[in-house]
């Protein structure tokens, strides 16, 4: 089947040139022109190879442990490199098993994380997905080789949206990452449970948390995590530390909802909070209340910047402004560009850009519009 396209195109020009040589020649040079401005649009992307960092730079990474309880949990925070886009997983520790929550972006940094829970001699029971977003599911590619006996788990709905995604995420990836792209996907299998298991030990699984979305719905669901015995809380892409927070696809409701949420638990009596990005250099700084007080404030940033600015690029300077230590830069730029309907500039391709400032107004927002409005539907219900 894939070669009949090929095929009957084949078959057109040789019509074409057995009916008029003119016509065929002139068929012939737009082909090639289109084939060529192709390419020349290709050669504007970012390079995939950007996804492997040149060195392995930053801290030691941080393990906590119960404080008075007497539990024998302990936690561990893996924190990938920036150029793998600061994702955090973390390491729930028994005596005997550890679980794993977020399994990582591409495959070089999912290597380095089976390589901790090998590390660890405990024997790997649950790899949990808290958010149906490819760079927090794609390593499972990964992790499922290393750790076949394991299991790949998550909330109903959750699970249900990543399987969905699979197919784009895994072209995503590989037009991203390229050799580093872990891929195919791992469908996920539907846990319908508000806890989990370690060894005797209860960790609480809260459902349908509002975070950050992108190109999915001002409510995609997030699960956090808190594990009672550690006072520690892994609120995945509701917060961050230390880096531009991605907020496309939010609204000002969804938004109301997120912070109340963090409000809430600045509230509780919390050793630790575990963010689902951070800036790798700045972990040692990272508290509980400074991650949900860092988030908060934020948020609330970007709302009063986003509410008086005329322009994403407007937004993105002030806030640079505002934030000029930051990391995690892109997530400020895709947010923005979902958020202003900027759908060409998410590809981040130089010429593509170019092509699209040559276009009326009208027709760049209309083009716009119609390829935001068929990602959103293929990567929603």
């Amino acid at each position: 089947m894939k070669f009949v396209k090929p095929l009957i195109a084949l078959a057109v020009l040789v019509g074409l040139f057995l009916l008029s040589k003119t016509a065929f020649a002139i068929v012939l040079a737009l082909l090639l022109a289109l084939v060529a401005l192709a390419v020349w649009v290709k050669g504007g992307s970012q390079p995939a190879d950007a996804s492997i960092p040149k060195s392995l730079d930053g801290p030691a990474f941080r393990t906590y442990e119960s404080t008075g309880s007497g539990s024998p949990l302990r936690l561990r925070h893996f924190i990938s490199q920036p150029e793998e886009i600061n994702v955090s997983s973390s390491l729930i520790m028994g005596t005997h098993e550890v679980i794993c929550v977020t399994a990582q972006p591409t495959k070089f940094a999912a290597e380095r994380l089976a390589d901790m829970i090998e590390e660890t001699g405990l024997k790997l029971t649950y790899v949990y997905l808290d958010h149906a977003h490819l760079d927090h599911s794609q390593g499972a590619a990964v992790l499922i080789k290393r750790f076949p006996d394991a299991k790949f788990v998550g909330a109903p709905n959750v699970v249900a949206l990543q399987h969905l995604r699979m197919e784009a995420d895994d072209k995503m990836a590989r037009a991203r990452y390229g050799d580093n792209a872990a891929v195919p996907s791992v469908p996920f299998e539907a846990l319908d449970a508000g806890k989990l298991m370690l060894e005797g030990h209860e960790i609480q699984l809260w459902h349908d948390q509002f975070g950050d979305v992108g190109i999915g719905e001002p409510d995609e669901p997030h699960t956090v995590i808190y594990i009672p015995d550690l006072k520690a809380l892994l609120p995945t892409d509701i917060c961050y530390w230390q880096g531009h927070i991605m907020m496309g696809g939010s609204t000002p409701d969804s938004r109301a909802r997120w912070k109340q949420q963090i409000r809430e638990w600045m509230q509780m009596d919390l050793n630790v909070v575990i963010p689902g990005h951070v800036v790798r250099a700045e972990s040692p700084s990272m508290t509980a209340q400074g991650v949900l007080e860092f988030s908060l404030d934020y948020i609330d940033a970007y709302e009063d910047v986003l509410d008086s600015s005329a322009t994403s690029d407007e937004v993105i300077a002030r806030m640079q402004d505002l934030y000029p230590d930051l990391g995690h830069v892109s997530a400020l730029h895709i947010g923005t560009f979902i958020l202003f309907g900027e759908t060409h500039r998410l590809l981040f391709n130089n010429r593509i850009e170019k092509i699209f400032g040559l276009l009326p107004a009208g027709l760049r927002r209309s083009l716009d519009h119609k390829m935001f409005a068929s990602r959103k539907a293929a990567a929603n219900f």
